[in-house]
């Protein structure tokens, strides 16, 4: 029935009736169920599509996490700046009033293989980032759980796969689904190397794991001491700019760079240094399953041939894989590019004397 038809009926006969009627009982049926078995089927779903763990959190659990960021900044005064815009994080009703709840997911990435040229030169998290990535089961597994949410459960929701719509390590650990160790990154049931994403949506729900991670000993400390550049200062904290990732896909300044630039090793773009000697990541990465197009770019991704490129094939073919380096700074590729190959130089005549 038209909108047009529907004006032109008496509001009280039983066309409308019916019409309403049929327009409304989805929803009707959906609020009358128990706010669990909501949850259970947000749950259920994102299993199903490939996501290992789905947590259901209020946005107010979100609260704590803005303590987090003044502690940081209380020990690190240099990073208050880009440590502010996070507070957004925390306080989630400010930009979306009608939130209730956070919706968080982990996403397995362990599954697929390393390249050998790239392993310890690309941090594997971005090799396996999914996020704009339309040929990666997790771009589509983050779609087909918002279009669920949206329109089969008619919820209101929100998200932003790219920089996240919330802190999702902290929503992760507060869902249950993982913990925080000690060099920051979040672990699931299989170790450190998850993709991670969360939606805001208006129901009041939840779904909150019984915590079964070990805690880090207190007698480890192998991320710290094998951090290259040191940034990972102490347990659970770190200077942001001088980690080995930021050095490489976001450092600007180039006297920071090079003051840098020797611990980097072959690096090109992020690190692994801390995730892969930390014990609980031992036997963890499976890597028997192809990740789409990754071989084929992996092929051009030597430090030798980033120097020969051209700038139109950084800004086309890279950026859009790498893109924590914007196309109009694709400058640094090469720059990061010229470093490794200066590192690699210094150790064969280190070896050869």
């Amino acid at each position: 029935m038209s909108t047009e038809e529907v004006y032109n009926i008496n509001l009280c006969s039983e066309a409308f009736i019916t019409f309403i009627k049929g327009r409304c009982e989805s929803m009707i049926n959906l609020y009358s169920e128990d706010e669990n078995a909501i949850a259970l089927k947000i749950a259920d779903y994102a299993v199903s599509l490939g996501f290992e763990k789905c947590g259901i959190i209020s946005v107010d659990a979100m609260k704590g996490y803005a303590d987090k960021i003044e502690e940081r900044i209380e020990r690190f005064p240099e990073t208050e700046k880009m440590l502010r815009s996070f507070t957004r994080f925390a306080d989630l009703r400010k930009e979306f009033p009608w939130a209730e709840s956070v919706v968080v997911c982990s996403r397995r990435v362990g599954v697929y293989r390393v390249p050998d040229n790239l392993n310890g030169v690309i941090g594997k998290h971005y090799l396996m980032d999914a996020r704009r990535d339309r040929a990666a089961e997790g771009y589509h597994a983050n779609a087909a759980l918002e279009k669920y949410m949206a329109k089969d459960l008619q919820m209101q929701v929100a998200s932003s796969h790219d920089s996240g719509i919330t802190a999702c390590r902290w929503a992760a650990m507060s869902a249950g689904i993982g913990v925080i160790r000690k060099n920051n990154f979040f672990y699931g049931d299989h170790g450190s190397y998850y993709a991670i994403t969360a939606f805001l949506v208006d129901r009041k729900i939840e779904h909150i794991y019984v915590p079964t991670h070990r805690p880090c000993p207190d007698n480890c400390n192998l991320c710290i001491k094998n951090c290259p550049t040191g940034s990972l200062a102490e347990p659970y904290a770190m200077r942001a700019f001088t980690c080995a990732s930021f050095l490489t896909n976001k450092c600007q300044d180039e006297a920071m760079f090079e003051n840098f630039g020797s611990k980097l090793g072959l690096m090109l773009y992020g690190c692994d240094v801390c995730q892969d000697v930390c014990p609980f990541n031992k036997g963890k990465w499976l890597g028997d399953r192809d990740f789409p197009g990754l071989d084929e770019l992996a092929a051009n991704m030597t430090p030798e041939k980033i120097i020969a490129m051209d700038d139109e094939y950084l800004r086309n073919v890279i950026s859009p894989k790498f893109w924590y380096i914007q196309p109009d700074d694709v400058w640094m590729w090469k720059r990061n590019a010229m470093n490794a190959i200066r590192n690699n130089l210094s150790n064969l005549k280190l070896n050869k004397d």
